[in-house]
């Protein structure tokens, strides 16, 4: 027989075990913006952040300080249920993944860094909302770099 001590703690344990359930849900959110450039990330760059536990982000009271302190958002979604089954086995609060403007393949280009990251989300994003986080996200570089211009590549000169 268990006395009323045991008994009331399985309770609580058991409570707790379903409040990690509802939590559990896939309903989590990618973050587009730009990283800000500080003592540690010094080179600017496209920063991509997907939550791997809910509320991680703008309303999470965990790190949703954390990310607007290392990034700028310009654009968020709601992650697809694929993508949200990679977050059951992270051990982070959030995976970024950065596109350097610097990087040799982007060469100083809006354009061709927008053009790759949009070409990361083809297989888990419509065309429709690619081209708005596209919009969004050349909307604010420009509007931050007001003397901007799309580098001239030698190659285009001879055509």
């Amino acid at each position: 027989m268990m006395n009323a001590v045991t008994m009331n703690k399985l309770k609580m344990l058991e409570a707790q075990h379903q409040k990690r359930e509802i939590i559990k849900s896939p309903r989590l959110k990618v973050y587009y913006g730009f990283s800000k450039i500080n003592k540690i990330q010094k080179r600017e760059a496209i920063e991509v952040a997907f939550e791997n536990e809910q509320g991680a982000g703008w309303e999470g009271s965990r790190s949703g300080k954390t990310l607007r302190k290392t990034m700028n958002i310009v654009a968020e979604r709601w992650q697809t249920p694929g993508e949200a089954a990679d977050a059951a086995h992270a051990n982070r609060m959030f995976t970024s993944y950065l596109i350097f403007l610097d990087d040799k393949k982007v060469g100083g280009s809006i354009k061709k860094a927008l053009y790759y990251n949009s070409e990361a989300d083809k297989n888990n994003v419509s065309e429709n909302v690619r081209k708005e986080i596209n919009a969004k996200l050349e909307r604010f570089f420009l509007a931050a770099h007001r003397d901007y211009k799309e580098p001239c590549i030698q190659l285009e000169l001879f055509e």
